[in-house]
This record gives C-alpha cells, structure tokens and sequence, in this order.
C-alpha cells in the first residue's frame, strides 16, 4: 500500500522514461502543442547515474556487462553498416520505401488454397520469414540495438567518437531524404489476402522509445546535439500527430490488451520528448481509470493476456507498460494516477499483478509449454527493478534473486541496484547449466531495454 512516506518518496524518485495513457477527444487537434516548462523525459539517468556509480574494481558482474557493452560499441564502430527501411526488398503497397512496412509476426500462407491467401492465424507461433533479416522490422531492430550500445558506451567513456557514428546512423536512418524513413506506420503487420496494414502494428514502433532514451544520452556531446536533437524531435512531433489521428492510431487506440498499454505508452512518452504538456496531462488523467482497472483483477489477474497462448510473456509485457506509466505518474508528483486513491488497506492493481506474475510465472510457462530455464527472465528482472524503485524495495530484492537464479545481469547498469559476485544460486526448477554473461546476451543487446 501507498503509505504518506511512500508517496513522499515516490515523488523523490526519478522515471525510467517510458510512456503513458490513453487518447481522449480532442487530444489529437493540440499534438504540437508546447508549454513554457519543458517535461522533456531525462530522469532515466539518475538511476543509471546511480548505477554507475556502484562500479567498483571488485564488482565482477557490472564490469564484465560494461565490457560487453563497450566491445559491442567498438564493433558498431569499426562495421561501415548503416540501416535505413530502404535497404532492403520489402515495399508497402504505396510503392514508397521509405514507409514502413511488415506482416504480422503470427500470420502463415494458407495451406488449402492455391495461392496461399488469405493467410490464417496460428496463435503464439511466430513465422520467422517475416521477420528475416530482409525487412523493415529487422532494419528498425538493428537500428535500435546500434544507437543503444553507442549510446551506453558513450555514457560510460564519454569519448565523443560513439556520439559521432550514432549521428550518423541517426542521419541515414530517419534523417536522409532518400533513405529516411517516414513518420507513419501505416503498413505495419499487414496481412497478405486480408489487409494492407493494421493499429494493431504500431506496436512494433515501441522501439522508438529506446531510440529516444538513447538519444537522452548522447545529448550531452555537444556536436552530436547540435545536429540531431531538432531534426528527431520533428520527426517524433510528425509520428505523435500520425498516432493521434490517424485511422491506425484510433484504431489502436480502442483496444484492451498490451496494445491499448503500448499505444499509450508510446504517445505519452513522445509526448513529453515534445514537451507537449496538454496530450501528456490528458492520456495520464484516463490511465487508472480506464486502463489499469479494466485489465487488472482484484488477485492481480490479467485476463486479457492469460488468454493468450503465451501467457506469461504477454503478462510481463504489459506489466512493462504500466510500470513504466506508474514511473510517468511519479515523475508528475502524482503518483495515484497509476496507483490508485491513496488507501492504506489496498494494495495497488499493479502491485498485485507483479506478485501475481512472480508467484505464477512457473505455472505460465509450462501452460506455454516451454522449460522454465530456456525463458529469458530479462522483462521481469527489469519490471520487479522499476517496482523497488517506485513502491517496495522487497521487488528489487527478488529481481536480485531472478538476476543470480538465471544469470542475467544486463539491468545491473540501469538500476541501482546490489548484487552479490558469489556463485549463483538456482532454484530447484532449474537446470544446474551456467550461462556465461556474453553467451546469453549475444543474441541479445546486453541493454536491459524493451
């Protein structure tokens, strides 16, 4: 419960940068629209300031995850690679390359007509030739992971040669104006017989707030700020005004699930990158209300995504979007926007459901059927870490556990948070297999992000 302490200390606390809530009529008609006192989204960095200041010669794990991460930089440096959505042979209906296209992830050539069409739906089930290595998603995934090591290296080092390359990957990819990509995502998860594009794909540019969060910390070199910072928040002013009022963007905006939490997730975050006071005010008014007590169950049940044939990665994913509305709502000094009246004999919906998920989560994956060891605990490390920042230390000490029973370290350098360099300790239902720092993140991007 949020006692009067705990909401003194909760308006101390600074965000995580992540987004906020729903589109209310009349929103979209203001998405330009700028107040006198910035809200731009910067708070992410006390805490990994914090983080970083944990660093010591004897602290093994943060180290070697800095390493990584510095090694991954230099790579970025020496590759020529750049990435825009117009490298590549996937083109929108419109013919235009430089609009976003893709083909939603859980859709199949149907198997009892000649052609394929329509395709059908397999739950759950991804077809990876739609996401390959040669479309738009994949062109905007690498993207994102790029800029973000960049930006975590040039954190750490300072050294205005990492700001320098993700100025220049900035430039080709959103920037350039024949490889740029547009503000839209108009052509996002299409089905192939069905439709060109869908609301439901704009949750694939989610990404961008990881652009974004790594543009906050490249800002601090001053040739990279001169050249990026006007142009991207144009860009982002432009992909706020699309969401808001585009038939996609209403669309999404309507639904009941992780999409509804993303979508908001999305236009509250550019809203503040914008410094737009009015839409950012208005979506956190209809967060409680609308979002959380609709989605949650008293229990901390949330039905929506327990329907889903993946029910615990979805259940984590939309936890990710309302704790990072709840950073949102304690960064604005109100923090009963996520939590709910003040009310010392309730426990907050988003707090039961972070229990629920920790209790639950081994039972949601075999439900799944996937091996508990084979799942990346990374998501829920990550949500139980912004939950002891902002409501209980107790969700900290369990990401601790999570963090030691799974070997995954990489939100070691954006939270503050202890960690013990002994030997890991397992739970019962794991596997007694170690899984060394570089090897599980390989895959990965080692940055503790979406």
């Amino acid at each position: 419960m949020i006692t009067q302490a705990v909401t003194k200390r909760l308006n101390r606390r600074l965000s995580l940068l992540l987004g906020l809530t729903v589109l209310l009529p009349g929103c979209h008609s203001v998405p330009s629209a700028k107040t006198d006192t910035p809200i731009s989204p910067n708070t992410l960095y006390e805490w990994q300031q914090q983080a970083q200041a944990l660093i010591t010669p004897s602290d093994t794990k943060r180290n070697a995850v800095r390493e990584l991460v510095i090694a991954r930089a230099n790579s970025v440096l020496d590759s020529e690679q750049s990435f825009s959505i117009t490298f590549n042979q996937a083109t929108p209906p419109n013919d235009n390359p430089q609009d976003y296209t893709s083909t939603g992830p859980y859709w199949w050539p149907n198997p009892d007509t000649a052609n394929g069409l329509p395709w059908i739906r397999r739950d759950g089930i991804v077809n990876r030739e739609v996401r390959g290595r040669d479309t738009d998603s994949a062109e905007l995934r690498e993207f994102v992971k790029a800029v973000s090591v960049l930006a975590q290296a040039y954190s750490y080092t300072k050294d205005d040669v990492y700001a320098q390359r993700a100025q220049e990957l900035f430039d080709v990819f959103l920037f350039d104006k024949d490889t740029g990509m547009n503000p839209n995502f108009r052509y996002a998860q299409a089905i192939p017989g069905i439709t060109d594009g869908r609301g439901i794909g704009i949750i694939e540019s989610r990404l961008f707030i990881n652009v974004l969060n790594a543009h906050q910390q490249l800002t601090a070199s001053d040739d990279y700020n001169s050249h990026v910072s006007e142009p991207l928040s144009r860009w982002v002013t432009h992909y706020l005004h699309w969401l808001l009022t585009s038939p996609n963007g209403l669309d999404e905006s309507r639904t009941h699930n992780n999409h509804a939490s993303f979508y908001d997730y999305q236009v509250a975050y550019f809203a503040r990158f914008t410094d737009n006071e009015i839409v950012l005010n208005q979506v956190m008014q209809a967060l409680y209300p609308q979002r959380i007590q609709t989605q949650i169950q008293p229990g901390g049940a949330q039905p929506h995504e327990l329907a889903r044939t993946r029910p615990y990665h979805y259940s984590v994913f939309n936890l990710e979007a309302f704790w990072g509305l709840a950073a949102i709502a304690t960064d604005l000094n109100q923090p009963e926007l996520a939590f709910g009246p003040t009310d010392d004999t309730q426990v907050p919906l988003i707090v039961q459901a972070l229990d629920y998920l920790n209790q639950q989560q081994y039972t949601l994956l075999t439900q799944s059927h996937y091996a508990s060891n084979s799942v990346s605990r990374e998501s829920l490390i990550r949500v139980n870490l912004i939950a002891g920042q902002l409501y209980d230390q107790r969700f900290s000490a369990y990401a601790q556990t999570l963090m030691a029973q799974h070997a995954e370290y990489d939100c070691l350098l954006a939270f503050p948070v202890a960690v013990s360099n002994a030997t890991n300790t397992r739970s019962p239902t794991h596997s007694s297999t170690e899984k060394n720092i570089d090897a599980h993140t390989q895959g990965d991007d080692g940055l503790c992000q979406l």
